[in-house]
């Protein structure tokens, strides 16, 4: 019995930018690896440095979920 992917599986598809625009738009997030992108970039991959672009992905998104969140605390007598 054969374990594992079958030869020549690729759980990725190219897809052109213009189609992926028609489909997610311009500003949908979109999660990509950090190898890819600091390579994309042209920055040095063995740098521990953090992209900026992700610093400012991570403020603006923690910013709009924290406005959009609402609760309400229930305090339990002891009994």
């Amino acid at each position: 019995m054969k374990r594992g992917r079958p030869k020549g599986y690729s759980p990725y598809i190219e897809i052109k930018y213009e189609d992926l625009a028609d489909w997610v738009g311009r500003k949908t997030i979109v999660p990509v690896s950090k190898k890819w992108l600091q390579t994309l970039m042209g920055t040095d991959l063995d740098s521990s440095e953090d992209l900026e672009l992700d610093k400012s992905l991570d403020q603006s998104h923690d910013e709009s979920l924290e406005s959009k969140i609402e609760y309400t605390l229930t305090h339990f007598n002891d009994e």
